[in-house]
């Protein structure tokens, strides 16, 4: 029982939001609608159920008129059977469209913001393949929980009415057995609770495994995605280098889990779907042995053994609900389990954030000013530490040292996105902050929008966007600003580069963070394109990451790292240049 209740709040932790969301009037007005038409839905089973006494009595009878006027009758309830189940299809396939589209926004959203995306990867690596749940489990959850929500209500709904139906058929339709009647009252109603009750146990023993299976398979499926797309985005190096046999070792390593679990998936469903056919073949006869010593007697006619035979099995298939869809409750409680995972991730990061242990960046002042900073690994070593560094508007500080020695973890750390540490870093009020990493980021589509990032590309002047481009070299480019390629494949290390700085005097921050930014130029050409940004934008406070002792003059602060882990550890201050 517990654990039921933990799925039910699970379940409406996910689910309740969007229904008291700005969607919640169309979102409550197309569930009523789906409900609405289920019961029609039932009700057509309700009336086809009577329509059967009806029908097979006029056989029996060889009454002509009535067998007519029942193919009448029938035609009637096809037709609203068509309707109801066309609504219903109608209205859930809108529900789940707008219900899709409101909760991939609130998690995307969610996401991709503050840099959640990058920090949940700190404590939190069994989240794996964050985009692919987004992307596909929020689709299995909806789609599954239409598919169960209206089968269960469907269900409910026909327990009611057909347990009605044979409860009274169960006064007219005596159990009669070597000449002794052991009928008593709702006979039938009970015999067929008793067969379903017992089904719905074996099931459940048999499928349960089917849960951890289902969900272990999800997330093999999404680490097979996520390899093959990331081969595929890094075929230049993997060419280069001749790497294609790692490459399908990683791969084949990874499918081959995949298919492991996916067998084990087979064999478990295999044993489940033997079970849940043998009793539907089962469930086909054993209502009919139940009612036929009523009919054998004389006690009933033809048609109210079909009736009592039919609404038997429809409380069976009500009551054995859990049985009929064991497979499908498995996929909906993996794809609802991979959901919460991810959103208890996201919302870990800003309670973490909340805590006394971290690196406190907040706005104040005029200046970047970073005291007692030790920026720390997960497993808690620090890996660089920065005691004092404070540059007022138009100043320039270059942190230099050797590779290893946390360039990239201070970066990450004053830019507010390393969660790791302790200290605090102070910036401009209302400032804006713009960090630039060494490897450049190109989004999806025209190279314009790849200039323009992170601001959007309708919010540039043409003007400007060109004017930048020509400061930092690239004016051959301008005939492609509107092309769609593989922009990381087709440009250089150095055009890439030069792009990063056309973004920088498009954005125009009060605050720059650079790392390693001018490491694909030589060494004439670097300090030119540096003073080139110092010069656009002398307002602007520069905090340089670099290997390159070429750009030591521009600076006025310089902050040396240690040449290894406990060197890089110790108290740095920031000192002239």
């Amino acid at each position: 029982m517990r654990r039921a209740l933990e799925i039910l709040r699970t379940f409406f932790r996910i689910a309740l939001p969007y229904f008291r969301s700005e969607e919640r009037w169309q979102a409550r007005v197309l569930l009523a609608a789906v409900i609405a038409a289920e019961f029609g839905v039932v009700y057509a089973l309700v009336a086809f159920n009577l329509w059967n006494a009806r029908f097979y009595n006029a056989i029996q009878d060889r009454n002509w008129e009535e067998f007519l006027y029942s193919l009448l009758l029938f035609v009637g309830i096809a037709l609203w059977t068509v309707a109801a189940n066309m609504a219903q299809f109608f209205f859930g396939q809108m529900l789940i469209l707008r219900w899709r589209r409101w909760l991939t926004r609130r998690y995307v959203t969610l996401w991709m913001s503050e840099g959640r995306h990058y920090k949940m990867r700190f404590g939190h690596e069994d989240v794996d393949n964050a985009h692919l749940r987004i992307a596909n489990d929020i689709l299995i959850f909806l789609q599954k929980t239409h598919d169960l929500g209206y089968n269960f209500l469907g269900s409910l709904i026909a327990l009611f009415s057909f347990a009605y139906i044979l409860w009274g058929l169960s006064s007219v339709a005596p159990l009669v057995l070597f000449g002794q009647d052991y009928s008593f009252p709702g006979y039938l109603f009970w015999i067929a609770i008793a067969y379903a009750g017992i089904g719905t146990m074996i099931a459940h023993l048999v499928g349960k495994p089917l849960i951890q299976l289902n969900f272990r398979q999800q997330h093999f499926e999404a680490d097979f995605r996520f390899a093959i797309a990331r081969a595929y985005d890094h075929t230049e190096p993997v060419a280069l280098m001749r790497g294609e046999e790692t490459e399908r070792a990683v791969l084949d390593q990874r499918f081959t889990t995949l298919v492991g679990n996916w067998l084990n998936l087979i064999r478990r469903q295999t044993m489940l779907g033997g079970f849940i056919q043998s009793y539907g073949q089962m469930s086909i006869v054993f209502p009919i042995i139940v009612a036929s010593p009523a009919f054998f007697t004389g006690a009933i006619p033809l048609g109210i053994l079909m009736q009592a035979a039919l609404a038997f099995q429809r409380v069976d298939m009500a009551f054995a609900f859990f049985l009929h869809t064991y497979p499908r409750i498995a996929e909906w409680k993996a794809s609802m389990d991979r959901i919460d995972q991810l959103e208890q991730a996201l919302l870990a990061v800003d309670a973490a954030e909340r805590g006394d242990e971290r690196i406190v960046v907040r706005e104040q002042g005029h200046s970047l000013h970073a005291e007692n900073l030790a920026v720390r690994l997960p497993n808690g070593a620090v890996v660089a530490s920065l005691a004092d560094l404070k540059l007022a508007p138009g100043e320039r500080a270059l942190v230099s040292g050797s590779s290893g020695t946390g360039k990239s973890s201070l970066l990450r750390a004053i830019a507010g996105i390393w969660p790791i540490g302790v200290g605090r870093v102070g910036m401009p009020d209302g400032g804006r902050v713009l960090a630039m990493p060494q490897r450049v980021y190109f989004p999806l589509g025209t190279l314009r929008a790849a200039i323009a990032y992170p601001t959007r590309p309708e919010e540039v002047s043409d003007n400007d966007l060109r004017a930048a481009i020509n400061a930092v070299g690239l004016a051959h480019l301008l005939p492609r600003l509107d092309d769609e390629a593989e922009w990381p494949v087709v440009l250089s290390g150095g055009e890439q580069q030069r792009i990063a700085l056309a973004r920088i005097l498009i954005r125009r921050p009060d605050v720059l963070l650079l790392d390693d930014a001018t490491s694909n130029f030589d060494e004439d050409t670097a300090p030119r394109l540096f003073q080139l940004l110092v010069d656009r934008l002398p307002n602007a406070i520069f905090v340089t990451f670099s290997r390159q002792t070429t750009l030591a003059n521009l600076h006025g602060h310089h902050v040396k790292l240690g040449a290894n882990r406990q060197a890089a550890a110790g108290t740095l201050a920031a000192e002239p240049a």
